[in-house]
C-alpha cells in the first residue's frame, strides 16, 4: 500500500458568465445539464473506487467553473460516494471553490455538513473598472459580504484568489485590493492566491491582445507589483510557500502541493487532468460527451492505458526523464525546493542546466536541496525552457 498523499479533483463546468481571460473548461447557459452531470460524476467515481483500493485519498478539490452554483445536497452525494467506495484520510482537506456572487448562507451550510472544511473564492479585484475588464460580476461590496457569510458557515480556512498585473492596472489600484482583503472580517483571509495575469491561447482576450485593443502591462511593472506584494504580505503575517501562494497558521493547500511535488491525483469530471500509476490523462471536455459516455458505463468499460473511465479522452505513460522535468518545473516553485538527492540516476542529463542557473545566482544549493532564488523566481521560465531543452544550458 503506497503511503504517499493522494488526491482527487473533481471538476464542475458549470458558469454564471464565462470570463475573457479564463482558459479553463467552464460554460455559461448549460444549468440544464447539471442533474446529468451528477449522476455522471457519481458513476466515474464509483469506476475509479476498485482502481484506488488500498490508497488513502487525502485530499479532495471541487473546481470548476463554479462549483458554489451546485445546491449542497449535489455535493453531499458526492462526498457521501467517496466516503462509501473509498478510504478517505480522517483529516482530509475537502476544498471547493466558490464564486461571491453563487455563495449563499444555506448553500454553506449544507457544503459544510457534508465535510468542505477549505473555500477558496475568486475574487480577483475590488477595483469596478478591472472587475468589468475581468467579465466579473460580482461588485466589491458583494465580494466582502459573500467572505463574511463563509465566516459566519463556520469555515476557518479560507482562501481568496486576486489577480494583478492588468492592463492600465496602477500600483495603488492593486494596493488598495490587497489592503482590503486583509481587513475583511477583522484579520482577512487565511491564504491568498495572487496571480499575474496571463494572457492563454485561445480566449477572447488573447484576441483582444492580438487586435491591439488590450496592451499586456510591462513586464517590469509587473514584477514591482509582485515585489510589493511578497513585502506587504510578510508583513501581514503570511508565508510565501510557492510563486504564487501565501498563507498564515500554516494552513498551505495540500491538494495543490500534491501538484507541485508530482505526486498522484485522480481526477473525474469534464476536461480534468489527472496522473496515476505513471499515467497522465485527461478525461473528454464536453459536458455532454461526458455526460454520454458514463450513461451506459460499466467496469469493463476500461479507458486509454486501462484507466477505469471511458470517459478518459487520452492517456500517456510519462518516461524517466520526463518525470523528472516535471518534478523539477513544478517543485521549484515552491520555496521549499526540490530534494536533488531523492532524483533517479537520469537527472543528471538535466543537471547542467540547474549548474547553470545555480552558477548564475538564479539557484542555491543547501543540504540536497534545489531552491531558486528571489531573481530565479521572477524569471523561472528561463530555467524552465533549458530543462525542456537540456542540450543548451
Amino acid at each position: 500500500m503506497s503511503h504517499q498523499p493522494l488526491g482527487l479533483y473533481i471538476h464542475v463546468p458549470f458558469c454564471t458568465v464565462k470570463c475573457s481571460y479564463c482558459d479553463f473548461n467552464s460554460y455559461a447557459g448549460i444549468d440544464d445539464m447539471q442533474a446529468g452531470w451528477e449522476q455522471a460524476a457519481l458513476k466515474e467515481l464509483s469506476l475509479w473506487a476498485p482502481r484506488l483500493s488500498g490508497r488513502e485519498v487525502s485530499t479532495i478539490f471541487i473546481g470548476g467553473g463554479t462549483p458554489s452554483l451546485l445546491p449542497g445536497e449535489s455535493i453531499e452525494r458526492l462526498l457521501n460516494s467517496i466516503r462509501s467506495a473509498m478510504r478517505l484520510a480522517p483529516d482530509a482537506e475537502i476544498t471547493l471553490e466558490a464564486n461571491p456572487e453563487s455563495v449563499h448562507p444555506d448553500r454553506l451550510a449544507a457544503y459544510r455538513d457534508a465535510g468542505v472544511n477549505r473555500i477558496s473564492m475568486g475574487v480577483q479585484s475590488l477595483d469596478s473598472s478591472e472587475l468589468v475588464f475581468l467579465d466579473r460580476i460580482h461588485s466589491a461590496g458583494r465580494a466582502e459580504e459573500a467572505f463574511a457569510e463563509i465566516r459566519a458557515a463556520g469555515f476557518d480556512n479560507v482562501n481568496l484568489d486576486l489577480i494583478y498585473g492588468l492592463p492600465g492596472q496602477s500600483l495603488a489600484t492593486w494596493q488598495s485590493t490587497l489592503n482590503q482583503v486583509l481587513c475583511w472580517s477583522g484579520d482577512g483571509p487565511d491564504h491568498i492566491s495572487c496571480y499575474a495575469l496571463t494572457v492563454e491561447e485561445g480566449t477572447p482576450l488573447a484576441a483582444r491582445v492580438a487586435s491591439g485593443r488590450v496592451i499586456e502591462a510591462d513586464p517590469d511593472h509587473v514584477a514591482e507589483i509582485a515585489d510589493w506584494t511578497a513585502d506587504r504580505l510578510a508583513a501581514a503575517g503570511f508565508e510565501q510557500y510557492e510563486t504564487s501562494n501565501y498563507t498564515r497558521r500554516g494552513l498551505k493547500c495540500r491538494h495543490n502541493l500534491i501538484y507541485w511535488r508530482n505526486q498522484e491525483y485522480a481526477a473525474i469530471g469534464p476536461g480534468a487532468h489527472g496522473f496515476i500509476d505513471g499515467v497522465r490523462f485527461h478525461v473528454v471536455r464536453s459536458p455532454k460527451a461526458y455526460i454520454d459516455r458514463l450513461r451506459d458505463a460499466t467496469a469493463s468499460l476500461e479507458g486509454e492505458q486501462g484507466l477505469p473511465s471511458p470517459a478518459i479522452a487520452g492517456a500517456e505513460r510519462v518516461g524517466e526523464l520526463e518525470n523528472i522535468v516535471d518534478t523539477l518545473t513544478s517543485g521549484l516553485r515552491l520555496m521549499e525546493g526540490v530534494d536533488e538527492t531523492s532524483l533517479p540516476p537520469a537527472y543528471q542529463e538535466l543537471r547542467p542546466v540547474l549548474d547553470w542557473a545555480v552558477k548564475n545566482a538564479l539557484a542555491q544549493r543547501q543540504a540536497g536541496r534545489l531552491r531558486l532564488t528571489k531573481r530565479g523566481h521572477e524569471i523561472a521560465n528561463e530555467i524552465f525552457v533549458r530543462l525542456l531543452a537540456p542540450t543548451t544550458p
